[in-house]
């Protein structure tokens, strides 16, 4: 099967979607050849199996409800944290 990626969606929320848990963010990453930091483009494609699900209740749920988590912010160009903190933080 295939999930074309939206804007601001991480592997994680796609993970959510397609497999009904964050767990499924490893299969996904596995199954298409990514690590599970790595930012996606919105309109790439990715393929999933439905073998793979981990809870029909939460699949069903966001494709009933047309449900598609987009969590990823930058704030400044630079991830959550944007440019507020430098080498010295610890």
């Amino acid at each position: 099967m295939k999930v074309r990626v939206l804007s601001n969606q991480t592997l994680a929320d796609i993970a959510i979607q397609v497999y009904g848990g964050v767990e499924g963010v490893f299969i996904l990453a596995k199954e298409n050849g990514l690590n599970v930091t790595d930012e996606l483009m919105p309109g790439q494609v990715l393929h999933y199996t439905a073998t793979g699900v981990l809870d029909k209740g939460i699949t069903k749920h966001y494709g009933v409800n047309g449900i598609c988590p987009a969590t990823l912010h930058k704030v400044n160009g630079g991830g959550v944290f944007g440019k507020s903190f430098d080498s010295t933080f610890s």
